[in-house]
């Protein structure tokens, strides 16, 4: 585990290094403009080996400071975007516990934290597994944080747990896995499964968010049927943070700085 721990790079006076974070764009499917994007570890810059993601899951004290960096990160980059694009952060909850604590070494690091909070708003997204939510005091941590953030779930698809344990969550976002949107272009039961998925999220006001894109033919098909967001590499990888700044531009502008960016990658 030390390895993993060294990952994090700090300077001398406490704060962190932006190269530990990338974010990968989200395209609004409608209009085809960069509305907001996901903040990604990249240790010193690089994705993740396998080992370090490994850590990532099993030790609590690495993905405490990663998940309190990423707050601190996400915070500081939303306050320079002066738009409405918004910034997801990722939120483990087997070690968050009631998450009284979790906030307070933050507070160090981000100076006047709670009207920064209110500031950057709903534009701060939290994304949570189903599976991750089904404790009671995990839970009304995450719906507190309702109060002035947005709530996705992550990884929808994947999980084990009930549809019973997102009733308890205040969620405004649901973000679909790549295990079903890869080729969803040719299959008729994915097909169907996201079009009932996609009628229930709109139903109660839900956004839906289609992970792991790859191709127009898919892309295409999930704006023929409504879905509100897409994310993958037939947009954009993850980009460091000023790349990243490039497309949170005017609307007439975005598509332009996109290939500009992609064409230089």
């Amino acid at each position: 585990m030390h390895v993993e721990l060294k990952a994090i790079r700090h300077h001398p006076n406490g704060t962190f290094s932006v190269e530990n974070f990338h974010i990968q764009p989200i395209v609004d499917l409608a209009s085809g403009r960069v509305c907001g994007g996901e903040v990604l570890w990249r240790p010193n810059g690089n994705a993740p080996a396998s080992e370090q993601l490994q850590a990532l899951q099993d030790d609590p004290t690495l993905n405490l400071k990663v998940t309190q960096d990423s707050f601190v990160f996400v915070l500081n980059q939303l306050e320079r975007i002066q738009t409405n694009v918004w910034l997801s952060v990722n939120l483990s909850c087997r070690f968050i516990g009631s998450g009284r604590m979790f906030f307070r070494p933050i507070s160090r690091a981000v100076p006047d934290l709670d009207n920064l909070r209110r500031k950057v708003g709903k534009r701060l997204v939290v994304e949570v597994t189903e599976r991750g939510v089904a404790g009671h005091e995990e839970s009304a941590f995450i719906n507190e944080l309702t109060g002035l953030h947005t709530i996705a779930v992550d990884d929808f698809g994947t999980g084990d747990a009930p549809l019973s344990h997102m009733l308890s969550l205040k969620f405004s976002k649901v973000k679909v896995d790549r295990s079903i949107i890869t080729g969803i272009d040719s299959d008729s039961y994915r097909q169907r499964f996201l079009q009932w998925l996609l009628a229930g999220c709109h139903a109660i006001g839900v956004e839906v968010c289609a992970e792991g894109v790859e191709t127009e033919s898919e892309a295409a098909f999930l704006r023929r049927i409504g879905v509100d967001q897409g994310q993958g590499w037939l947009w954009s990888k993850a980009l460091p943070a000023d790349q990243f700044e490039a497309l949170t531009v005017p609307m007439e502008s975005v598509t332009q700085s996109l290939g500009r960016i992609l064409n230089a990658s």
